[in-house]
């Protein structure tokens, strides 16, 4: 226990190191940008005020009059145990956030510890492969990505699958359904590609004849993922009504070049200069350090004969060819070597998308995590070779050092959008905030709707519906049809923020019934009341028949 203690003190260190600029700021700043952060901000500020699943819960106040928006984007109820108190006892999502952000680098890396001691009986190989995972240059480029960053859970399901190939005790499955369980909840990508990983796990080391065994971790798998059927059947359900899908050419589009390799994200420090710098999920550069630690421990343990350690030979070839297998997802259906058709011309990826529901995703790329986590575990047993020879564990320190340099990262933060004053806009009014700005600039105007208690026009998630380009089209030529649809059913509210041009606010006070009510500290503030004289229709809209329209813009 207190090497494991002293493993996370480590882990913590670093990470305040990291997030140094952060720390001051931690109440009002984000880390990186206020894009995908704060858009996470709003969902934990969601979850924590209204209860998970139910129908009020499913009805995220962004892209208003539509309901079913939770749907739209990760639910993020893997982080509840943690935000969600936060949030409680301070009101403020933004801490609650950076909360959940900084415990995910210490939470991954202790993870790792414990599954890494567990195989090898060595604190100082688990410390190591603790840091390989946890500071693994991938993280930098899902800084943004909280949910990609929250994954523990799969080297406490491993841990738990490992101890149960060790003891035979049903017990320790326990470990492996709490572990299964975080991960699928915490990220919707590894609902695919964890389960190939524990699959392949399976098919290693379980013998044919020990069908028990697999029946005992397909059954806890099982139960365990029969708790969030009612999550995955309301995701079903609300994206089929708005026809949501991911195209072929979306997909590819996402997926990662074999010459990904050797990309680094444009946060980290170490190789700028020398790496090619890439954008958008494209960082696979698993580390010169991690690397050759791995191939230590490839050959080390290749080259015993000994009858002891074959069945440490076999996990490491495990690990080693579960990284491959996963990278070769990450690839997507149609693999590219620098842009360009490799030798491989569908990788399978493409057999993943033949499976129920495996389509929902857009990004293989991201299939490079549980990868990143067996080549922190290859590592593990490299740094194993060297810590049990005196003149090794000098270079085992300075591999170290580079593993936390190479994962090395810096970025700025920014202030969050200051909620207006309560009363200000009524409760459940549907607001439309300007400019309504291309995708991630709405997430302002989304977050302090959830703040404010209002439904607004605006929004950004996974998915955006169908009117939204109709609607930026409509105010950009001043047509009133931007407002018409909306004024059917409720009074529009309209916050028209300072860096709104003045031919548009003169063409908005045009509007019939316009009346302006005192303006707020972030801006003007006007009502369109309703138009139309029918009884209300409830708000938001109901769910639309599949195939039909919900909303639209004339």
């Amino acid at each position: 226990m207190s090497q494991a203690l002293a493993a996370a003190l480590g882990y913590s260190l670093i990470t305040a190191l990291l997030f140094r600029n952060l720390l001051p700021v931690l109440t009002t700043d984000l880390y990186s940008d206020i894009g995908d952060p704060l858009l996470n901000c709003a969902v934990l500020a969601w979850n924590a005020t209204h209860i998970p699943l139910t129908n009020g819960w499913w009805n995220f106040p962004s892209f208003a009059p539509l309901s079913g928006v939770t749907a739209f984007t990760e639910h993020l109820l893997g982080a509840y145990p943690i935000a969600s108190p936060v949030i409680w006892i301070t009101g403020n999502p933004v801490l609650a956030y950076n909360v959940v952000l900084l415990l995910c680098f210490p939470l991954n890396g202790i993870a790792t510890f414990a599954l890494v001691r567990e195989l090898t009986g060595s604190a100082i190989a688990a410390f190591v492969a603790g840091l390989a995972f946890a500071f693994a240059p991938f993280h930098a480029e899902h800084l943004s990505h909280v949910q990609t960053l929250m994954a523990f859970g799969m080297p406490l399901a491993l841990f738990g699958l490992h101890r149960y190939l060790t003891s035979g005790k049903r017990a320790d499955l326990a470990w492996f359904a709490f572990g299964w369980l975080s991960a699928i909840l915490s990220n919707a990508y590894m609902l695919v590609f964890f389960p190939i990983l524990v699959v392949l796990w399976m098919l290693w080391f379980f013998r044919t004849t020990e069908w028990r065994r697999f029946v005992s971790v397909g059954a806890v798998a099982i139960l365990a993922t029969a708790a969030v059927l009612p999550l995955l059947r309301g995701y079903y359900v609300r994206q089929t009504a708005y026809g949501f899908v991911r195209s072929y050419n979306e997909i590819k589009a996402n997926s990662a070049d074999i010459a990904a390799l050797a990309g680094i994200s444009h946060r980290a420090l170490l190789w700028k200069d020398w790496l090619p710098g890439t954008y958008y999920e494209t960082s696979l550069f698993p580390g010169f350090a991690i690397v050759a630690l791995a191939l230590i421990g490839v050959v080390a343990h290749v080259r015993r004969k000994r009858s002891a350690s074959s069945s440490r030979r076999g996990i490491v070839i495990f690990y080693l060819v579960g990284a491959i297998v996963m990278w070769l997802f990450a690839l997507g259906p149609e693999p590219l070597w620098s842009g360009v058709r490799s030798t491989l011309k569908y990788g399978p990826y493409w057999l993943l998308l033949r499976l129920p529901g495996a389509q929902s995703i857009r990004v293989p790329a991201r299939a490079w995590l549980p990868a990143t986590l067996c080549l922190a575990v290859v590592a593990g047993f490299g740094a194993l070779c060297l810590a049990s020879d005196e003149r090794t564990k000098r270079v085992l320190g300075v591999l170290a050092l580079i593993i936390i340099a190479e994962g090395w990262f810096y970025d700025g933060t920014m202030r969050t959008p200051e909620r207006m004053l309560n009363g200000v806009i009524p409760d459940g009014a549907v607001v439309l905030d300007l400019p309504i700005g291309v995708e991630s600039a709405n997430t302002g105007a989304q977050y302090l709707a959830v703040l404010g208690g209002y439904r607004v026009v605006n929004g950004y998630s996974g998915y955006s519906p169908a009117h939204v380009t109709g609607l930026r089209d409509a105010l950009a030529n001043h047509r009133s049809a931007a407002f018409d649809g909306f004024r059917l059913l409720a009074d529009l509210y309209v916050i028209v923020r300072p860096e709104v041009d003045k031919p548009f606010v003169d063409w908005l006070e045009t509007q019939d019934g316009i009346e302006r009510l005192p303006d707020t500290s972030s801006g003007k503030l006007y009502r369109l009341p309703r138009s139309s004289t029918d009884p209300r229709p409830p708000m938001p809209l109901p769910l639309p028949r599949v195939g039909r329209v919900a909303f639209a813009i004339q």
